[in-house]
């Protein structure tokens, strides 16, 4: 492989320098997006450029954008979308851990064993050693402390890299939105994550095979005694259902979440905007029973009650 060829697979470099990764859902019946057009094909990965509408009725009525397709057999594709400006470099200041206060943790022998594993290349022997790492941090750490993020951050590839796909989906969902939060969107950290998820969803093989695999990882939780990983794998499996369009499944995935997430924890925040995600989702698109549980749903968030970020 050459550098002009060392993209994110199976993109070359300049092709994923002027797009960004993005998630397809599948579509069905007359309500849903199609592509048009066929340009700009790459020399390079052979993939080209289209533009995706919306469509009702099988009649294109909004556009979306413009993204890099790659079929890969049949109906199935992997896409990219095209970035027509790309956003000016922001220079922003490293934020601040309270790591700091804690020295401890940056010399304790389970990170120091990790990091050197990690350093020779060895992300299965360097996983389960950040993983003791992580949960040494977050008994001291917030979980979305920059100190924990970089760990967090660091399970989520080392799953990648011993081919869990699924349960690496889960944290990359988990993590990702934190790290836009405390990093920035254009971070070294934050491209890492979004490219690595996108990289473990073409393993996989679309949203429905997403979907399946994590149902299968959700039922395999009930029997482990880890209530942190059971909610990270099934807000992982509603938002895999909701691209599948499987939105009132979805919306009852995500419900589940919020309701048994911890009061006060930075993870809860993801999961409640996932969850207004899917509402948004089924009042625009949804059945009479969709948009039912989308008030119910909704009637949860704004509940006295209702488990928070703060």
């Amino acid at each position: 492989m050459n550098e002009e060829r060392r993209g994110v697979y199976p993109f070359c470099a300049p092709c994923t320098a002027t797009s960004e990764a993005w998630r397809a859902a599948e579509a069905a019946g007359p309500v849903g997006g199609r592509f048009y057009g066929h340009r700009d094909v790459c020399e390079n990965c052979g993939s080209s450029v289209r533009t995706l509408y919306n469509t009702v009725l099988w009649v294109p009525v909004s556009k979306v954008g413009r993204f890099r397709i790659i079929p890969t057999g049949g109906r199935t594709y992997v896409s990219r979308k095209v970035v027509d400006v790309l956003a000016p470099a922001v220079v922003r200041r490293e934020p601040v851990s309270a790591i700091v206060n804690h020295p401890e943790l940056e010399g304790a022998p389970a990170y120091k064993q990790a990091e050197a594993y990690w350093d020779e290349s060895e992300p299965g022997q360097a996983l389960p050693f950040y993983q003791s790492a992580l949960a040494e941090r977050e008994m001291v750490l917030a979980a979305d402390d920059p100190a924990t993020l970089r760990v967090r951050l660091r399970v989520a590839q080392g799953l990648l890299a011993t081919a869990n796909y699924g349960r690496a989906i889960a944290w990359f969902e988990l993590v990702t939105p934190q790290l836009i939060e405390v990093f920035g969107p254009h971070h070294e950290l934050t491209r890492a994550a979004t490219e690595a998820i996108t990289g473990a969803r073409l393993m996989v093989g679309g949203p429905r095979s997403e979907a399946q695999l994590l149902a299968d990882i959700v039922a395999a939780d009930g029997q482990v005694d880890d209530d942190a990983q059971l909610l990270r794998d099934r807000a992982a499996l509603g938002k895999a259902l909701l691209a599948c369009g499987d939105i009132a499944e979805a919306v009852e995935a995500l419900i589940q979440v919020v309701r048994d997430a911890a009061p006060g924890h930075p993870d809860t925040a993801i999961y409640r905007t996932a969850l207004v995600e899917a509402c948004g989702v089924a009042e625009a698109r949804g059945k009479r029973r969709d948009v039912q549980l989308a008030g119910a749903a909704r009637r949860l968030l704004s509940g006295a009650d209702a488990p928070t970020s703060t």
